[in-house]
């Protein structure tokens, strides 16, 4: 941080997008003790380098020039400063009392990372207005007024009287934003999400691949809105106010839920490779790997082990009777992620047999546990279990070569 902030083009950065109509560049070269040459310089390899990166190109659908300057103006301060100090420190004061007038009309408390994030995105706004850099009027993303976000408004309007006019477009923005990150529930998300269609495409996108990727028993959810919920606020977030992301972004992970979860791997890396393949999303690596996370997230929490194919099924059977038996079939809830059913006898389907004693009359892998199973063993059986889907998948999907997301380019 202490680098950055030495920098001179960074120096140049912060003119050029928050204070170039605030001050002349011999009052702002004055006041950050630089000289002339240097700074003019750094503002002409700074439009150079912008340009290089894509920096006026909308990285998501909604590509309006000012909506697309903001976003990628937070993506950038909220990467860099992010649980190291707060930007524009100077800005605290009233920025606490603008979270606190906003989290007035939120149905939940925030989280510190949500606290984070809207701190992070009011600083922003506030110094683009500042900066006679208005959003603008004709947004896709419209709030209808009711009595909790008009309420919202007064607040802020209260609170900002002395420093700017606050605008219904500029608001309209700051209450879509709170909509995109879930601030104000799935509801809210419904309604504004009818101004973009290309959420719905998307959604009902994914859900044809599900459906049609032999991945499922039967084509309907248990939970159908659950799993559409979680597609909306996917969608919602990217084709809007997408946040460039700094976790779950390691290609060598993906590997591991591939093995875990074959079968969602499979509708997954086919449904991002459509994406990739669309002239508008520019869909970097690090996007690519975010929502295969993502989507495998939404997948899990909302389809259980009885509806897939990759089922594999495991009989426990201790001579000591029911109780170590129970015992076991109970410890076993911590593999329910990797869509486990447990048979209560020996059936065809059985794949794994658990007990105390061998039995030659047991024609399935037998795992035995003389005595309480140590971590070393309930690792093997979780091998054991990786082993067993991954046999199964060329079974269930033929033309499945593995997921492909870690090469994306």
């Amino acid at each position: 941080m202490l680098y950055l902030n030495r920098s001179p083009l960074f120096t140049a950065l912060e003119y050029q997008f928050f204070y170039e109509n605030l001050y002349t560049k011999k009052e702002y070269v004055a006041a950050n003790f630089m000289s002339s040459s240097v700074f003019y310089r750094s503002l002409d390899s700074l439009e150079a380098i912008l340009k290089k990166h894509g920096f006026y190109q909308a990285s998501s659908l909604y590509a309006g020039k000012e909506f697309t300057i903001r976003l990628h103006l937070f993506q950038l301060y909220y990467t860099m400063y992010n649980s190291v100090s707060d930007p524009f420190e100077a800005l605290n004061p009233l920025i606490n009392d603008l979270i606190e007038a906003i989290q007035a009309g939120l149905p939940d408390q925030l989280d510190p990372t949500q606290e984070t994030k809207l701190s992070t995105f009011l600083r922003i706004w506030l110094l683009r207005q500042l900066d006679k850099h208005p959003i603008s009027h004709h947004q896709r993303l419209q709030v209808e007024p009711d009595e909790r976000n008009q309420a919202m408004l007064s607040r802020l309007q209260t609170l900002l009287a002395d420093q700017l006019t606050l605008s219904n477009d500029e608001f309209n923005y700051l209450y879509s934003f709170l909509i995109a990150q879930g601030y104000l529930g799935s509801e809210q998300m419904h309604a504004l999400s009818a101004g973009i269609p290309a959420i719905d495409e998307l959604t009902n996108q994914f859900l044809t691949e599900i459906r049609s990727s032999n991945v499922l028993l039967a084509t309907n959810f248990v939970n159908d809105q659950l799993l559409e919920d979680s597609l909306l606020s996917i969608h919602f977030q990217f084709t809007t106010f997408y946040i460039e992301p700094t976790t779950f972004i390691n290609p060598e992970q993906v590997q591991f839920f591939a093995e875990l979860y074959p079968a969602f791997d499979v509708a997954v890396s086919h449904n991002i490779t459509k994406l990739q393949r669309r002239e508008d999303l520019r869909l970097t690596q690090k996007m690519a790997v975010n929502l295969y996370f993502s989507y495998m997230f939404a997948l899990i929490n909302s389809i259980p082990p009885e509806l897939m194919r990759d089922q594999v099924h495991i009989c426990v059977d201790f001579s000591q009777g029911t109780l170590y038996t129970n015992y076991v079939i109970q410890s076993l809830d911590a593999f329910n992620h990797a869509h486990i059913i447990i048979d209560p006898h020996l059936t065809p389907e059985t794949d794994i047999y658990i007990s105390d004693f061998h039995s030659p009359k047991v024609d399935r892998t037998q795992v035995i546990w003389q005595d309480p199973p140590t971590p070393v063993d309930w690792s093997n059986l979780a091998d054991l279990i990786l082993d067993t889907k991954r046999d199964k998948l060329p079974q269930l999907f033929p033309e499945q070569k593995g997921s492909d997301v870690d090469d994306t380019q």
